[in-house]
């Protein structure tokens, strides 16, 4: 934003801070016009208070304020009546002091407006140049007041500056080898008939249609773990996800939600990690690059 313009709207803010200043110098300087003149004039503190409308503790804070301008009131007498010439003074002073609260609050409004709304400059940036939060210009913006008759100044239109990220070196990736898209093909097509019931415990005297059927079932279920644990390996060898997914024949991203349910990296919480499938009536599995798919071996 040109300085000109924060500038602007930095007094703007000011302003409006100080007309809500219980402190403040002008404000207080006109009411104590009246209060001061009346103490010259001998009145008691506690009959001009009474008079004006105030409490005895805001009349004092008031009148420890030099008065901006001089006011003659008639002089105390016994029975007299605080004088009405005086009290419509004061009224019209403290007409001032809040119709200065107002126009600096519409002026305001009327400037946040044209900075945000119609230049497009974000409440975190506006905040920055007047020294307060975001939160509180969107709340003085937000106020339900029309301002359009205000007089605002325009701004210049927000340009976003975007920042120059370094993107990472690209990763070093490696072709996968014919024998090894291969044996990916392989033993894909083997794991999609993979099954975690591989079969019951045989008896004594097992038909042999069923010690096959049990033979197939494990070698599928192997082929499947070596699938997943080939994966894992080939990734760690600066092979891409894309081309282990092309080798498999599976939609892109499924080899790496394969290889992270086996280990690799860390299995994210939605994700249930795999168990090894027991495999009843048989022994201790080896490495599984040791039990099937010997022509890959």
């Amino acid at each position: 934003m040109p300085a000109s313009q924060a500038e602007t709207l930095a007094a703007s803010y000011a302003a409006f801070r100080q007309a809500l200043d219980p402190h403040d110098p002008w404000a207080n300087g006109r009411l104590a016009i009246v209060i001061r003149a009346a103490d010259a004039a001998g009145w008691s503190r506690r009959s001009t208070a009474s008079a004006l409308g105030l409490s005895r503790l805001r009349t004092d804070r008031v009148a420890a304020f030099p008065a901006t301008a001089s006011y003659r009131i008639r002089r105390f007498e016994p029975g007299a009546v605080f004088p009405a010439a005086a009290v419509a003074a004061f009224r019209r002073y403290e007409d001032e002091v809040s119709l200065r609260r107002i126009r600096t609050e519409r002026t305001l409004i009327a400037t946040i407006r044209s900075a945000h709304h119609n230049a497009g400059w974000p409440y975190t940036a506006l905040a920055a140049i007047v020294g307060a939060s975001s939160e509180r210009l969107r709340q003085i913006a937000e106020i339900d007041l029309d301002v359009s008759a205000e007089p605002a100044p325009p701004f210049t239109e927000f340009t976003r500056v975007l920042k120059d990220r370094k993107s990472p070196p690209p990763r070093a990736t490696r072709p996968l080898a014919d024998t090894e898209t291969e044996r990916l093909a392989r033993l894909a097509e083997r794991a999609k008939r993979a099954t975690k019931n591989v079969g019951k415990r045989l008896g004594s005297s097992p038909r042999p249609e069923k010690v096959r059927e049990l033979e197939v079932s494990l070698e599928d279920r192997l082929a499947s773990e070596e699938l997943s644990a080939l994966l894992i390996s080939l990734k760690n060898d600066n092979v891409s996800w894309l081309e282990l997914d092309t080798a498999c024949g599976y939609r892109p991203g499924s080899a790496r939600a394969r290889a992270l349910r086996h280990g690799y990296a860390q299995t994210p919480p939605s994700m249930a990690p795999y168990t090894p499938t027991p495999l009843p009536g048989w022994p201790q599995q080896n490495p599984v690059s040791q039990l099937t798919d010997r022509s890959s071996v």
